[in-house]
């Protein structure tokens, strides 16, 4: 099928990519745009071959946001708001990359504020322009943040720079933003190669470890130790099992690359 609000392609090396693409409006996101990311999300699950899954937006911005007057017209919503978190499951539809069943990066090209940063945080990593700046802009709009921004923010930079955030609805650029720790790397001029980098070398990386790993660091923040150990040794016994690990362990010692077929 084809898409109108994003674009969605998978490369030769398992390299996914989802782009908002409506630049004429800093990639604001309407309800059309998130059945097509939801979209996107099942195909890329139901591919094998995809190994990790790129998200930026067309243009100059990463997402500005709900665009309300837009999603007045195509889902009922009042411009003040109503109806974004409701049963319309406009925020699920965008947050169904957190469904994903391998690693994600959101590649933050230019402003991410509002909904747009809480798209960015249901991402596995971030890498950030320098040139960028992001901010959970909610309150500034008389508006209670949504998209789940009070549960993944504090999870990330901690509950007191998350209440800093979410109360001032401040802006801050991508070197406070990678001290407080909501993006993982911050890049300048070479920021496509720094994205593509990371995605290389999660590609490269043996496609049934990696998504393994997703599922365990899925519920990392709620075991104890102890399950921890049980769930590790688990999914540990299982790769030792494939010919994957079999490829691994003899790249190694013939000093060359690993060549993963996830098998």
């Amino acid at each position: 099928m084809s898409f109108t609000s994003i674009l969605f392609e998978v490369d030769g090396r398992g390299v996914g990519r989802i782009v908002l693409n409506r630049p004429d409006r800093r990639n604001a996101m309407t309800a059309e745009m998130g059945a097509e990311v939801r979209q996107a999300v099942e195909r890329a699950n139901a591919d094998d071959g995809v190994r990790v899954l790129v998200i930026s937006g067309a243009g100059t911005a990463f997402c500005s946001g709900a665009d309300l007057e837009s999603l007045a017209r195509e889902a009922g919503v009042r411009k003040d708001g109503a109806g974004l978190g409701g049963e319309g499951s406009f925020y699920r539809s965008f947050l169904s990359i957190a469904s994903l069943r391998v690693p994600s990066i959101a590649a933050i090209n230019g402003h991410a504020v509002g909904a747009g940063l809480c798209f960015a945080l249901g991402a596995d990593l971030r890498v950030m322009h320098e040139r960028a700046k992001v901010g959970m802009t909610f309150v500034r709009l008389g508006i209670h943040p949504g998209m789940g921004g009070t549960w993944n923010l504090p999870r990330l930079v901690g509950p007191a720079a998350a209440a800093d955030l979410l109360y001032s609805g401040r802006l801050v650029g991508a070197a406070e933003a990678l001290a407080l720790g909501l993006v993982n790397r911050v890049a300048g001029d070479d920021f496509g190669e720094v994205v593509e980098d990371l995605a290389a070398q999660i590609a490269a990386s043996a496609p049934l470890a990696v998504r393994a790993l997703k599922e365990t660091l899925r519920g990392g923040g709620t075991r104890s130790l102890e399950e921890t150990l049980d769930v590790e040794a688990r999914a540990q016994a299982m790769t030792f099992r494939t010919a994957d690990a079999a490829e691994g362990l003899a790249a190694l010692l013939e000093k060359r690359p690993a060549r993963f077929q996830g098998r």
